[in-house]
């Protein structure tokens, strides 16, 4: 199986009052030049026009909670905190 198959049986219920994950400052995004967090997301929370000065919008609703986003960011950019509430992701095992 897929990793992208993987994720479709991954099943979340967004917190619609709060965006649990998001870019810290985008003005910082705008001089980092790898932008990691375009490519380490298996879900692509992370979306960019590739028009400089544009910026990065993040899609929360298709986090996984993964964490990678953090890792990967090189200016510690990312705000994350875990949804509340039984929010999130709901793994099953199997």
């Amino acid at each position: 199986m897929k990793l992208q198959d993987k994720i479709l049986l991954i099943q979340f219920n967004p917190d619609d009052d709060h965006q649990h994950v998001a870019v810290r400052d985008q003005e910082q995004c705008t001089r980092c030049e790898a932008k990691q967090c375009l490519n380490i997301c298996p879900t692509s929370v992370f979306k960019w026009d590739y028009q400089l000065g544009s910026p990065i919008m993040v899609y929360y609703k298709q986090c996984v909670e993964c964490g990678a986003c953090r890792v990967a960011c090189g200016f510690d950019n990312i705000i994350f905190m875990y949804p509340s509430g039984g929010l999130g992701v709901a793994y099953r095992e199997g």
